[in-house]
This record gives structure tokens, C-alpha cells and sequence, in this order.
């Protein structure tokens, strides 16, 4: 069986179905993985990048956001670096006035046992 490793553009496009043919093969590669005919694999960088794609680049609002990165990370045929973390770490991106690196970075060190060292003030007062 094949494996890919994602890069972030295959699943904006996906998410974002901009490019007509490369939203075909991006959906063509998710269908195959739904029906273990390939493994996927996205790299924990590679969902803060779509998050920063979704919110600068597409200027879609936090709620459209966290919507698609819910469903991007709750797709369980893909394997994902943190997941768990991540799903953490999107219902404080939605609860919280912080940015998605900074919800990851609380739910990591809540999972991890860890306190957080940081001058950001707003996280510390997340925290």
C-alpha cells in the first residue's frame, strides 16, 4: 500500500475546492485513504499552516476555521501527529481570544504534564 505524507496545498485545496482540478485529485486521494487503498499522513505543521492559509491568505472568519479544521482533524482514516492534542486544542481556539498555536501550546502542556514559559501576556492569563 502506498503511503503520502500531505502537504498542506492538498488539503486546502480539498477544504477549499479553489482549484477545480486539484480538488479533484485531493478528494480522489481522501476517497482512496476512506477505502484503505492508501495511508495518509499529515505532520502536525502542516494543520497550523492551513489554519494561517484559511485565516490570512482566504480570510475566511474563525468560526468558518474551526469548522474545517474540526472536520479536518476528526477524519479518522487519516493519521495525524497529536490529534487528540488538537482536538484540545480547536475548542480553545474556539472558546479562547488566541490563535491556534497558542491553544495547541495549553492543550499540549495540560496533556503533557508541563507548565508553560512564555512573556506573551495573553497566554499567560489563558493560562
Amino acid at each position: 500500500m502506498k503511503k503520502y505524507l500531505l502537504d498542506t496545498n492538498i488539503l486546502l485545496r480539498f477544504l477549499v475546492g479553489d482549484v477545480p482540478s486539484q480538488y479533484k485529485i485531493s478528494k480522489k486521494l481522501l476517497e482512496d485513504a476512506s477505502q484503505g487503498k492508501v495511508s495518509l499522513f499529515i505532520a502536525q505543521i502542516v494543520i497550523f499552516e492551513v489554519d494561517f492559509g484559511l485565516v490570512k491568505f482566504y480570510k475566511f472568519n474563525k468560526k468558518k476555521v474551526i469548522g474545517m479544521l474540526e472536520s479536518l482533524v476528526g477524519i479518522s482514516y487519516i493519521k495525524i501527529d497529536n490529534r487528540d492534542i488538537f482536538k484540545k486544542a480547536i475548542k480553545l481556539y474556539k472558546d479562547l481570544n488566541l490563535d491556534l498555536v497558542d491553544c495547541f501550546l495549553l492543550a499540549y502542556k495540560k496533556e503533557k504534564s508541563l507548565k508553560l514559559f512564555t512573556f506573551d501576556k495573553k497566554l499567560q492569563k489563558a493560562e
